[in-house]
């Protein structure tokens, strides 16, 4: 029968062939074949018209490949998830948290077949913060790390053709065409999208990690991903990721991470947790994405929307000064004219005048303009009338304004609060529901202990 080269299969019986490293001979690559809740290792598997072999070890990006070198149970998800949080800290000076949530990306990068959107890590800091370091601790314990300066365009599209892996690029921002990079990055976030390449259709899904010293000048790269910022340290005892112990631990961690992929492929469901509803679209994707390897562990999804709420504020870009003009006036206009079901665009454009001129903005705004940003923020329930348009102010619009000006701050203003704009308003009453208590880190120490 014909060979045919795999990375990971799974049987119409349901059994799960995965890719690991000879542990007799890291030149060798074998399969990890799960069945009935065992594990067995072979260099082949037969199939009803074809033998399935691994991709050779030796083979171009392969080599640099780290895989895991068999399999170990693990006792649940808590201990492995406070094992790859207790390697981040020994190698690298940032705060729990922080590792919590690279942590948590770590064991997402397992199970990327089951995720919708494709998780991505920016570690953002100066020379000699950490960040090298931190992309040498990933490179040992997520999935197919693949650890690189720069890549091309028909590289990375080969290398997720060919293996799916974990992509590390360290120093983002120095790599030869940026455009280009941020370009194919955003095309990997989506599961399904495909990029059209001379009658060949490519996918590049898969988890990212980019290391910049400053985030890049692109707001929908930067909401795809969790930030971490990271600092120079003055700690002297930190280990080396290289160091013989942390290869040791990270070893472990790779055989358990895949026993744990193999053993949960199928079963994994995320458990509705209180808290997730305050987070935004793009922030809840992430959200999902790494609290899904936790199953049924609600306590370390319920601390996932906690960091989640924190990192949401960090990763929201502000307002343009025009749409954040037209937001605010808004916000005062629902709260001076409750009983008013409508606004005319005339009126709104003059008093974005006003408010542009008290922020010392040099610019101002036309009607039209106006109207650009009303739909870019959402408020498309207008109508053209002999006077112009007209914005109807019905009660999904009026929680609109409220959401936005809430997300962005707007309504925070000393001014609206000094002057009474939300007293008596049942959506101003409603709109800031009252965060759950929080539990401290020690809570989620002692789960994993």
């Amino acid at each position: 029968m014909p060979e045919h080269e795999v990375d990971f299969a799974e049987l119409d019986d349901g059994t799960l062939v995965d890719m690991i490293e000879d542990p007799n001979n890291p030149e060798n690559s074998l399969f990890a074949i799960y069945t009935n809740r065992t594990v067995q290792y072979a260099a082949t598997v037969k199939r009803e018209d074809r033998v399935l072999v691994p991709v050779p070890r030796g083979q171009g990006m392969l080599k640099h490949v780290c895989l895991p070198r068999g399999t170990q149970l693990c006792a649940s998800p808590a201990k492995l998830f406070g094992g790859i949080v207790a390697l981040i800290l020994a190698c690298v000076d940032i705060g729990t948290s922080d590792a919590s949530l690279i942590a948590a990306f770590v064991m997402s990068t397992w199970f990327i077949e089951s995720l919708q959107i494709a998780p991505y890590l920016a570690l953002v800091g100066l020379p000699r913060s950490g960040k090298t370091t931190l992309l040498q601790v990933l490179n040992l314990v997520c999935r197919r790390p693949l650890l690189t300066a720069d890549i091309t365009s028909a590289a990375f599209y080969e290398v997720y053709e060919k293996l799916n892996p974990t992509l590390l690029v360290d120093e983002t921002l120095t790599a030869g065409n940026r455009r280009e990079l941020f370009h194919l990055l955003k095309t990997g976030t989506t599961r399904g999208s495909v990029t059209l390449r001379k009658g060949h259709s490519l996918k590049a899904f898969g988890p990212k990690v980019i290391s910049c010293t400053e985030l890049p000048n692109d707001a929908a790269l930067n909401s795809r991903c969790v930030i971490i910022p990271m600092q120079e340290t003055n700690r002297t005892n930190l280990a080396k990721p290289t160091d013989k112990k942390m290869l040791n631990i990270a070893d472990v961690l790779r055989q358990q991470l895949l026993h744990y992929r193999l053993e949960n492929y199928h079963s994994l469901r995320l458990p509705k947790v209180e808290g997730d509803e305050r987070l935004h679209s793009r922030t809840r994707d992430l959200y999902q994405a790494l609290a899904l390897p936790f199953g049924n562990y609600a306590d370390l999804c319920e601390y996932l929307v906690r960091l989640f709420e924190t990192q949401q504020e960090i990763n929201r870009e502000p307002l343009s000064p025009a749409s954040a003009a037209v937001l605010r006036v808004l916000y005062e206009f629902i709260h001076s004219n409750p009983q008013n079901g409508k606004c005319a665009q005339k009126e709104l454009t003059f008093g974005v005048n006003l408010s542009l001129e008290s922020m010392q903005e040099t610019f101002r705004l036309n009607a039209h303009e106006v109207g650009r940003a009303l739909t870019s923020l959402g408020f498309t329930n207008r109508k053209r009338t002999n006077a112009g348009f007209i914005l109807w102010l019905d009660l999904e619009t009026r929680k609109r304004i409220h959401n936005l000006a809430h997300a962005y701050a707007i309504d925070q203003e000393n001014r609206f609060q000094e002057e009474g704009f939300v007293d008596g308003c049942e959506l101003c009453k409603n709109s800031n529901p009252k965060p759950a208590e929080k539990k401290g880190d020690s809570e989620i120490k002692s789960k994993q202990a």
